[in-house]
């Protein structure tokens, strides 16, 4: 199959919109994901699929931690100050509202919900890594509708 008729069908199919935080020790990263699903209930685990080229591969192989930030409806702005590429030394979190998370990640407390997740499984899939975690804290902050992949947010291929 080719890419383009994959990425066709892929905007069809309901994906939520997350920032992912990566870090340790006041050295983080964050970038904006509509790839992320449950993986496991016994134990609790999260995956995520990352474009092997983008920057926070290299924090997450190094701080073996990372936490989905489950976006709501409306957050559209705050999608697109993570999905862009950072500056050098640039603080992509400064301005909002966050705490650290039990594994030194950031929560994003406007978030409609978090994944907390220490990385158990580190996969190489076709242009992308997946990173399977296991969920050691996750919490509802708020009731709202999680933000949705739809026309107004497609999915890219870095590069594209």
């Amino acid at each position: 199959m080719d890419s383009a008729s994959f990425a066709e069908v892929l905007r069809k199919f309901p994906l939520a919109v997350s920032v992912v935080t990566v870090g340790r020790g006041g050295a983080e990263n964050a970038l904006t994901v509509s790839w992320a699903t449950p993986a496991s209930f016994e134990p609790p685990m999260f995956l995520v699929a990352v474009d092997r080229l983008h920057y926070s591969v290299d924090f997450v192989k190094s701080t073996r931690n990372f936490t989905v930030n489950v976006l709501a409806e409306g957050q559209e702005k705050l999608a697109g100050q993570f999905a862009r590429q950072a500056m050098q030394g640039e603080d992509k979190l400064a301005g909002v509202p966050h705490r650290e998370a039990q594994t030194g990640a950031s929560i994003l407390t406007d978030a409609v919900a978090y994944f907390d997740c220490e990385l158990a499984f580190f996969v190489e899939a076709g242009d992308h890594y997946l990173l399977v975690g296991r969920v050691v804290e996750a919490a509802v902050l708020r009731d709202a509708r999680a933000l949705v992949g739809g026309a107004a947010l497609r999915y890219q291929k870095s590069g594209a």
